[in-house]
């Protein structure tokens, strides 16, 4: 365009993050997470007229000056972070917006998965998209029955997680049993899957199912421009996101009629998800369960955190009382070696 100057940039310096971040904040959004490339544009005086950001599939941060809103610049930001995406072989996009921006992506090509009113919109671009992904679960419904769900990280799969998936199973005709795609836990995907599906063998009305992109996972938190948000209405506002999402895609694919839940004490985030839960899922015809958390004969509540804290205090007594044999018998094993040297060198919760 003329008159304007584009600068992608991937990895920002403290000038240009301190430059980016007062840009955001002057338009009510905030910086989020380490973006792989941002988008500046300059004006012909050289001052920010609009930014982007792409950080893994996910488009953030975009923001236009109200001096160039007529000028098109947001469509052109999310444009070029699209081909650049393109370029490095990635083919879907996630965007967030706020409500009233949605139209202007919408006429980009993007399309809406899911709501919350007032607050954020979630637009995808691209293929594989939710399309095939409903026909990856549309794939695996059981007709007729009561049909449940379950949505575990499970990292790793513990005697809580086997406790819940057990407790659901036996109070339905059919449970899907939904884990966490995404890549950010120290555990890997394929690990945490294979332990899932070991360690549910024994039950024969479980299905254990991949989440692709659309539960719990960096496509459905948006946060960037909750700037001003207390941490608890923005852990609302995502869970209401992921929630609903669960109720466009997931009820209907696989004809879900009950949600279970363990009970959560400590996570504020956890808990939050719950509430939003019990606020959508009934008007979507689901009924949502909770399930108090599996406890050992002292007290203690087994939960993947324990272990993983265990295993750092290298108490290998205490992590064989809180996990099955499957999983037990995973880090005995070469595999999990430099997991467990991951574990016990880091602070990371996840």
């Amino acid at each position: 365009m003329f008159g304007f100057d584009f600068e992608l940039i991937r990895s920002l310096s403290n000038r240009e993050e301190r430059e980016l971040r007062a840009f955001l904040h002057e338009h009510g959004l905030g910086f989020e997470g380490n973006p792989d490339v941002t988008l500046f544009v300059k004006d012909p005086s050289g001052r920010l007229a609009a930014t982007g950001s792409l950080q893994g599939e996910v488009i953030r941060m975009v923001a236009v000056d109200s001096a160039w809103q007529e000028a098109g610049l947001s469509g052109v930001v999310v444009s070029r972070l699209v081909e650049f995406a393109r370029e490095r072989g990635m083919t879907r996009l996630f965007v967030y917006t706020k409500p009233d921006s949605a139209d202007r992506f919408a006429a980009l090509g993007f399309k809406e998965l899911a709501r919350v009113e007032g607050s954020v919109v979630l637009l995808e671009i691209g293929e594989p998209g939710v399309a095939a992904y409903r026909t990856y679960l549309e794939s695996a419904r059981v007709p007729g029955g009561k049909n449940g769900a379950v949505v575990v990280n499970c990292n790793p799969f513990t005697l809580g997680h086997r406790f819940l998936i057990e407790r659901a199973a036996s109070s339905c005709d059919r449970l899907f049993v939904i884990v966490v795609e995404t890549d950010l836990s120290l555990f890997p995907f394929k690990h945490r899957y294979a332990l899932v599906r070991e360690g549910t063998v024994h039950l024969p009305n479980v299905t254990v199912l991949k989440s692709g992109a659309y539960a719990v996972s960096p496509a459905t938190f948006p946060t960037y421009f909750l700037r001003d948000r207390s941490s608890e209405e923005t852990a609302l506002i995502q869970a209401k996101l992921d929630v609903t999402l669960f109720a466009n895609l997931f009820v209907p694919a696989l004809d879900i009629r009950a949600r279970f839940v363990g009970t959560e004490p400590y996570c504020e985030v956890t808990e939050a998800y719950n509430e939003a839960m019990k606020a959508i899922l009934p008007g979507r015809g689901v009924e949502l369960f909770e399930i108090p958390r599996y406890t050992l004969e002292d007290g203690t509540i087994v939960s993947a955190s324990t272990v993983r804290e265990s295993i750092r205090a290298r108490d290998w007594q205490m992590v064989r009382r809180l996990v099955p044999d499957v999983t037990w018998n995973y880090l005995n094993s070469p595999e999990a070696a430099a997991i467990i040297a991951r574990i016990q060198s880091s602070r990371t919760r996840h």
